[in-house]
């Protein structure tokens, strides 16, 4: 199946008080943790794809540089769904997108390989990960709901199409609540 794991790294850190992706944790920047771990997840699965999403030049730099597929989204800054619309962009020829955010560096390599691993088995049209009742990143979607998602406006995510549809969704469950934790402000 042709899966693209949309990396949004694009966000405004609004709350942190600088550019939280670019902030070092553990001797890396944030948005390595997580991106990391995914490209090394599409090394082991011949038609996954890692497409990363930014309106950072210095992310898109670093990123490209590295081989992976950047795309420079400048107007990310106006809200998520533009960043969506970027990614679903780069990702014309899936069958299948799963949004991963740059400020979730707990989620662990088997936990994420695993929740894309059972969604691509079952042929999920919607899925995302889920911690006791909270649902969480990253979430699954199929082709079917590419046109929903590309009419989100502003600053909606696809978690407005998620719980549109929850119904419909395949829920993986993660054990340990770190891994779903985002990194929101600076004191975490």
């Amino acid at each position: 199946m042709k899966l693209r794991l949309i990396y949004l790294a694009a966000g405004n850190s609004r709350r942190f008080g600088s550019n939280k992706l670019l902030y070092e944790l553990e001797g890396k920047p944030l948005y390595r943790h997580l991106l990391d771990r995914l490209v090394r997840i599409c090394t082991r699965h011949q038609e996954w794809e890692v497409v990363v999403v930014t309106q950072y030049p210095e992310i898109y730099e670093e990123v490209a540089r590295s081989n992976i597929k950047a795309i420079f989204s400048p107007d990310s800054h106006k809200g998520a769904s533009y960043s969506i619309r970027a990614g679903l962009h780069g990702a014309a020829d899936a069958q299948a997108c799963v949004f991963c955010v740059a400020d979730q560096p707990f989620l662990a390599e088997e936990s994420a390989e695993a929740f894309l691993e059972t969604m691509e088995m079952q042929q999920a049209d919607l899925g995302c990960v889920i911690c006791g009742s909270e649902t969480g990143n990253p979430v699954w979607f199929s082709q079917k709901y590419f046109p929903e998602l590309s009419e989100l406006k502003d600053d909606q995510g696809g978690r407005k199409v998620l719980k549109k549809h929850l119904e419909d969704a395949i829920l993986f469950a993660v054990e340990n609540e770190r891994e779903l934790k985002d990194i929101d402000t600076a004191d975490f």
